[in-house]
């Protein structure tokens, strides 16, 4: 009989399965009691090709970049499969809000690029993560963790998992909130999550339930000039303010996103016999998302209603392993746009009801042509409806709103209804070959296809205007194509003794690639595909671990762990032919030296290093400098119960440019002072200044 769970599927079942991967994967096992992971990049920063970019600095909507996909929305918020328990976390649509994913309560993170992640019935270039919860099968303990620190920062987890007969039972929730180190920056998340899970005598039947509750809530300090971040990054931009600088008036119209989630699903597996089994999901997600934009001065109000299904079966006997998949999900948005009026929303310019329908199809076959030696073949079908009906009463009477004058009056906009199809068929092959018998070192390589299609946040929406004292006065309604890439990549990934290493190249030539163009100097806001773009990279990701003694006494143990990523992204053809995309570091480094000793005493010194600077525009005229940012960290286990730590971020308090908002092309504005350049305009977004967290976690 099976010694691994159906449902939620322990470390070593996933490790397993990702060996038998062509490509490049990674797992991250979460260990929160002794460190602070308020945020995802905290989490994810040692995965080899991921590459998260602060925001705002806390839970918000950091830009999450996983070989370019989806990287020049603004805010990012596609190109990557977001998954819990294995099931989907996008909208139905593609899209998603990356500040509800809660690392602290996840028993273990994978990372999935590209078409790797085509077993979860993902296409993207950008592949997939899946957060995969605690349950009581792993894990019995009660635990409260509570935190504090700069900026009135301030944290409380709580979990508890029981076993009684054949249920389990697992229960989290999470609160953060911070006042933020700017300007207008407070923050909050609560998230509580409950799974009960079931099964039988033999194990050979197993359900489980997933409910998931998050509220989101951030303020948006918007961007500055580089000028003014360097003087003072805690400040905030105050709109026209000539002849000094020219940005979205963030005191005035209060820009923020507050989000309501809930997920609920049901999950069964079911082992068919020694050499197969069965999962089958279900699933509902219900949001309610207020998103103030800090600079179209509009304030977008929608209800999403999503429902799908996953169905899974594996077989594997002697030489051959087979896994196929059906995926389906239908999602209606209710979304209705209204002017921004000093932070409030104000009457109702646009209304649309969205509706998205997605049936996706798999087989997967591993075949060992020699002991070390495996061949594994994908196709993966897939069909994506995107209608939008836009249902506003009097397309000739949609207000719009002057700050100067302090009056309403009337626009008039055609009707932005759609209807759009989009299908793809993406095969992969991959080889798996493992170099020395016995020994834990691979080496692969694949070619495979992907796809996307676009959002609705791409076909449909709010235009800009050149002057940012007045709301919105022209909607748009774009026909976008599909984006597609063919990608091959190489690497290895292994273990020996105390060293264990993930390297992979790749290199995609991707067609259409859908690209948002943002101008605020000639008021343009609009989703376009380019002919051809070329995608390539390295990953390296290292770990090693070294046990020193000194006089013969073991001192303890140090871990260094480092990741680099290359990005080469450029566009071959069209205007910006030569041209590199904005929105990625060519050079990425993170790297940290853990120490843990057997007194309970651990702590690291980590660093985080973008060198040479990277372009924000496509016409590549203005960028963000380098940095370097060290963190460190201090801890001690007491006995088995209690830890404790202290922790601070940006030691040497630098003030730097963590991200920022990707323009089409940057133009010089139209106004009448001579020493005025594009370089006063507000792009770029500060990173964290220094910062000190502590906190204590008691476990019985």
């Amino acid at each position: 009989m099976p010694n691994y769970s159906l449902t939620s599927p322990t470390m070593i079942q996933a490790l397993s399965s990702q060996r038998r991967i062509a490509g490049s994967t990674s797992l991250v096992e979460i260990k929160a009691d002794n460190q602070h992971l308020a945020t995802m990049k905290d989490a994810l920063r040692l995965q080899p090709g991921v590459i998260i970019q602060d925001m705002f600095g806390g839970n918000d909507q950091p830009r999450l970049n996983i070989r370019g996909s989806g990287i020049q929305s603004n805010p990012q918020r596609r190109g990557v499969y977001l998954l819990q328990d294995g099931i989907p976390v996008n909208f139905s649509d593609g899209s998603y809000v990356v500040g509800i994913m809660d690392a602290m309560t996840a028993q273990y993170i994978e990372v999935f690029k590209g078409a790797n992640a085509l077993r979860f019935g993902a296409g993207t270039l950008g592949g997939a993560l899946n957060f995969v919860s605690r349950t009581a099968l792993s894990d019995t303990t009660t635990s409260i963790k509570l935190e504090g620190g700069s900026y009135g920062s301030f944290g409380l987890t709580f979990t508890t998992g029981r076993r009684m007969g054949a249920w389990d039972v697992f229960a989290a929730s999470t609160y953060n909130r911070q006042d933020g180190y700017r300007i207008y920056n407070q923050n909050r998340r609560l998230t509580t999550s409950l799974n009960i899970g079931w099964r039988n005598k033999n194990k050979t039947l197993e359900n489980r339930t997933f409910m998931h509750f998050t509220h989101l809530f951030f303020e948006m300090p918007g961007p500055l000039t580089l000028d003014q971040l360097m003087k003072d990054p805690k400040q905030v931009s105050a709109g026209v303010d000539l002849p000094f600088s020219m940005g979205p008036n963030i005191l005035r119209d209060k820009p923020y996103r507050s989000v309501d989630m809930v997920r609920i699903a049901n999950q069964t597996g079911i082992h068919l016999s020694n050499t197969s089994n069965l999962s089958a999901a279900v699933y509902y997600q219900y949001a309610n998302d207020w998103f103030a934009f800090p600079i179209t001065i509009s304030i977008p109000h929608s209800y999403y209603n999503d429902v799908g299904m996953t169905l899974f079966y594996n077989y594997s006997h002697a030489r051959i392993q087979l896994s196929s998949g059906l995926l389906g999900s239908w999602g209606w948005i209710d979304r209705r746009t209204h002017i921004n009026k000093d932070g409030k929303a104000s009457f109702m310019f646009a209304h649309d009801r969205l509706q998205a329908a997605n049936l996706t199809g798999f087989v997967e076959v591993d075949y060992a042509l020699k002991d070390r030696l495996h061949v594994v073949l994908d196709v993966h079908g897939v069909l994506n409806k995107r209608n939008s009906r836009d249902v506003f009463s009097d397309p000739s009477l949609r207000p719009w709103y002057s700050h100067m004058s302090g009056k309403y009056r009337y626009f008039y906009s055609n009707n932005s209804s759609q209807r759009r199809q989009y299908a793809a068929f993406n095969p992969r092959i991959g080889m798996v070959f493992n170099a020395v018998k016995h020994k834990d070192i691979q080496l692969f390589a694949n070619i495979s296809r992907s796809y996307e299609p676009p959002t609705f946040d791409e076909l449909v929406g709010t235009e800009v205007t050149s002057n940012i004292n007045t709301s919105p006065k022209k909607l748009f309604s774009i026909g976008l194509e599909k984006q597609t890439a063919t990608t091959f990549e190489v690497g290895s990934k292994g273990r020996l003794r105390q060293l264990s290493w993930n390297v992979a190249y790749y290199h995609s030539w991707v067609n259409h690639e859908i690209l948002e163009v943002k101008d605020y100097v000639r008021g343009l806001k609009r989703t376009e595909n380019y002919p051809h773009t070329l995608h390539q990279g390295l990953e390296i990701g290292i770990q090693a671990a070294s046990k020193p003694h000194f006089f013969d006494r073991n001192i303890g143990t140090f871990t260094l762990g480092a990741v680099y990523d290359y990005s080469r992204f450029i566009f071959k053809g069209g205007k910006y032919d030569g041209k590199y995309l904005a929105g990625i570091p060519k050079h990425y480094v993170n790297a940290s030296l853990d120490y843990r000793h057997s007194s309970g005493l651990n702590g690291s010194v980590a660093l985080e290093l973008k060198p040479g600077k990277t372009p924000i525009d496509h016409t590549n005229t203005m960028f963000q400098p380098a940095y370097h940012v060290w963190n460190a960290r201090l801890g001690y286990q007491l006995g088995k119960h209690i830890n404790v730590y202290a922790e601070m971020k940006n030691i040497a308090n630098r003030r730097y440019a963590s991200s920022y908002i990707v323009s089409d092309e940057i133009h010089q504005p139209a106004i009448p002072f001579p020493n005025f350049t594009a370089h006063q305009l507000t792009f770029f977004i500060p990173g964290p200044v220094r910062s000190v967290y502590a906190g204590l976690t008691w476990r019985w």
